[in-house]
């Protein structure tokens, strides 16, 4: 059995490594609300290949267009009227209507100077925006580096309108210098569903497991000697 010292400092361990994480790109969406961003540009940089949709425009969101706004059922009449990830009245996310049979880049940023093997992260959180009933088809996404794949594909599967619930999905990479991560909507085998949003894209540098270690251990001492 484990003592409660090496309990506590494998703890210390995970708490410094989260700490010492080193966040170099973040999206909270929350400057692309206006209805003139008629473009597949974010203002961070990142890029879309889905159309914009400006928030009045009649009518419901076509399929292959995405928009950002405070609430998914601004721009179609279906989708959910859930605030963003952070539950802000004032926030605002990025959301999607998939296309039918045709796969689509959702989201893409690209990074010059990423530290070269150096472990990073990519985390975002994501909704399924039309409820089933009547809706039950599910989103399926894939998180790409360089083009190659960053773990299992994610399966969004709609659920009752009023429990639509945000959840964060992190993928892990390895820095080659020249870095793209892509977000990417996969083809349906519906016509109806692969309508989901997205906030709270971040990018991070992972500290090593030595760095993360000498700090845990410097906790742990400090905390040692407080006891003393």
């Amino acid at each position: 059995m484990k003592s409660a010292l090496a309990i506590a400092a494998l703890s210390l361990l995970s708490l410094a490594g989260a700490a010492n994480a080193q966040v170099v790109f973040t999206d909270d969406f929350s400057g692309n609300t206006n209805a003139n961003l008629a473009t597949q540009t974010f203002d961070t940089g990142a890029t879309t290949g889905f159309t914009h949709w400006s928030i009045g425009t009649p009518g419901d969101m076509d399929a292959g267009f995405f928009s950002v706004v405070n609430r998914a059922r601004d721009v179609h009449s279906q989708f959910t009227t859930s605030f963003d990830a952070d539950n802000n009245p004032e926030g605002a996310y990025a959301i999607y209507n998939g296309f039918s049979n045709q796969t689509g880049n959702a989201y893409r940023v690209r990074f010059l100077g990423l530290d070269v093997g150096v472990q990073y992260s990519i985390s975002v959180a994501m909704l399924t925006l039309a409820a089933d009933p009547p809706y039950p088809q599910i989103s399926n996404i894939r998180f790409l580096h360089n083009l190659a794949s960053l773990g299992d594909d994610i399966t969004l599967t709609p659920v009752p309108s009023g429990q639509e619930t945000w959840t964060t999905y992190t993928r892990t990479f390895v820095a080659t210098g020249e870095d793209t991560l892509t977000i990417q909507n996969l083809g349906s085998a519906s016509n109806s569903g692969n309508d989901f949003g997205l906030d709270n894209v971040s990018v991070a540098r992972i500290p090593s497991p030595g760095a993360a270690a000498l700090m845990g251990l410097g906790i742990l001492a400090t905390k040692r000697r407080r006891r003393a």
